[in-house]
C-alpha cells in the first residue's frame, strides 16, 4: 500500500507537468491552423481524382475548388468520366463499388476538415523531435480511429497525416500530404485513400493554386 501511495503520488505531478507542456504547443497549433484557414480562402484551385480498382486506373474527375463569401468551399466538376456501357448485373456491381467510393471520400474529407483536425489536436498527445512535432489521437470519429500527424516545428503548420479507420467494419486508411505554397498557406496537395476490401486506391492531387483578387469576406 505504501508503494502504491508514493507511485500515485509522484506520478500526479509528472503527468500534470506532461499536460501544462502540452498546453501551449496545443494552443500554438490551433492559432497556426486557424490561420492558415483564413489565408486559404483566398485561393482557388484544381483537384484530380483518380479511381485505382485492382491495379487499374480508371479515368479522373478534376475539379475546381473556391471559398464563396460564406467561407464554405465550393467544387465545381470540369471533368467528368465518360460512363461506359455494361450489362445489368456488371452496371449494378459498379453502381454499388461507386457508392462505396463516393461514401468513403465524403468520410475522407470530413477526417480532413479544419473542425475535426482542431478536436484531434486537443484530445492527442504530442511530442516534440528535431524541429518537428508529433500529434496522435485516438477515438477522433470512431472508437477505433488512429491519426498520427508530422508537424513543422518552426511554423506549426501539418506536413502530413495519417488516418486509421473503418468503413463498414472494413479498414480504411487515409494519408494527407500538406506544402507551403510559395508566400501563401499550407494546402492539402495530395490524398491516397486505401480501401483493402474492394481493392481500391484514390489518389486526389491538388494543383493549380492561383490567389484570387482580394481576400475573400465572410
Amino acid at each position: 500500500m505504501i508503494h502504491k501511495t508514493f507511485a500515485t503520488i509522484f506520478t500526479i505531478p509528472l503527468l500534470t507537468g506532461v499536460l501544462c507542456a502540452q498546453a501551449p504547443k496545443t494552443q500554438a497549433l490551433l492559432m497556426a491552423m486557424g490561420a492558415n484557414a483564413k489565408q486559404m480562402t483566398s485561393y482557388q484551385w484544381k483537384q484530380k481524382t483518380t479511381v485505382i480498382r485492382k491495379g487499374n486506373p480508371l479515368e479522373p474527375m478534376i475539379d475546381e475548388l473556391r471559398f464563396d463569401a460564406s467561407g464554405q468551399l465550393q467544387r465545381i466538376t470540369l471533368v467528368k468520366p465518360e460512363e461506359k456501357r455494361m450489362g445489368p448485373l456488371r452496371a449494378r456491381k459498379a453502381a454499388e463499388v461507386k457508392d462505396s467510393i463516393q461514401q468513403v471520400m465524403q468520410l475522407a474529407r470530413r477526417y480532413a476538415s479544419p473542425q475535426l483536425l482542431s478536436d484531434a489536436i486537443r484530445k492527442g498527445e504530442i511530442w516534440e523531435g528535431s524541429h518537428t512535432l508529433r500529434v496522435q489521437a485516438r477515438s477522433v470519429l470512431l472508437p477505433i480511429d488512429e491519426m498520427t500527424m508530422q508537424v513543422n516545428g518552426s511554423t506549426y503548420l501539418a506536413t502530413q497525416i495519417d488516418f486509421r479507420t473503418q468503413y463498414e467494419g472494413s479498414p480504411v486508411s487515409i494519408a494527407l500530404d500538406y506544402q507551403q505554397l510559395p508566400g501563401g498557406p499550407s494546402i492539402m496537395t495530395r490524398m491516397t485513400v486505401q480501401i483493402p476490401k474492394e481493392n481500391i486506391i484514390v489518389n486526389v492531387e491538388s494543383f493549380d493554386f492561383v490567389r484570387l483578387a482580394g481576400p475573400v469576406s465572410f
